[in-house]
């Protein structure tokens, strides 16, 4: 198994960023569908309940599994490949989740409907360009990192980096 052995992991290390991604992900967005739901319910069409409903699995779903991704992350140590695997999915995944869930979903015109001028387009695009460096920095970690984590498991041959 290598790399991705879980005598590798530490449990408790990816929590507070898989926290943090729990609730911006997942918390927020859920809170958001509530508070549309209970503010607009009498104003809401049959079809802008469904776009509602749509953002809310999106944003469970997809939020789940870049919290998932975030944790393993965080779990495994610098200079491996199991968290630099995980760093650039979970970039790749909040980039799917933020046009899954804001443009995918139909969400902007359910907003405009009810009077709230946001396009979601630009939303998602904001968010796609953040987590942009995420998926660099994780290579950039990891070019870093790996001969110092591959001497501290006695791993390295002398001059060669292996690529086990």
């Amino acid at each position: 198994m290598g790399e991705f052995s879980a005598r590798n992991l530490k449990l408790c290390g990816g929590v507070p960023w898989a926290l943090i991604a729990a609730i911006s992900s997942v918390a927020l967005p859920v809170a958001l569908y509530y508070g549309i739901r209970g503010r607009y319910a009498e104003s809401l069409t049959q079809h802008d309940a469904q776009v509602l409903y749509a953002f809310f699995l999106y944003a469970v779903i997809l939020g789940a599994a870049v919290t998932v991704t975030i944790y393993l992350y965080g779990c495994y140590p610098r200079g491996t490949r199991s968290r630099l695997l995980f760093g650039t999915m979970s970039g790749a995944l909040i980039v799917a989740y933020a046009f899954m869930v804001l443009v995918t979903s139909g969400l902007m015109p359910v907003f405009s409907d009810n009077g709230i001028p946001l396009d979601t387009k630009y939303v998602a695009l904001m968010v796609a360009y953040a987590s942009v460096p995420l998926i660099f920095s994780a290579g950039a970690e990891y070019i870093t990192s790996r001969k110092k984590w591959l001497e501290s498991t006695g791993s390295a041959r002398t001059g060669v980096v292996s690529a086990r």
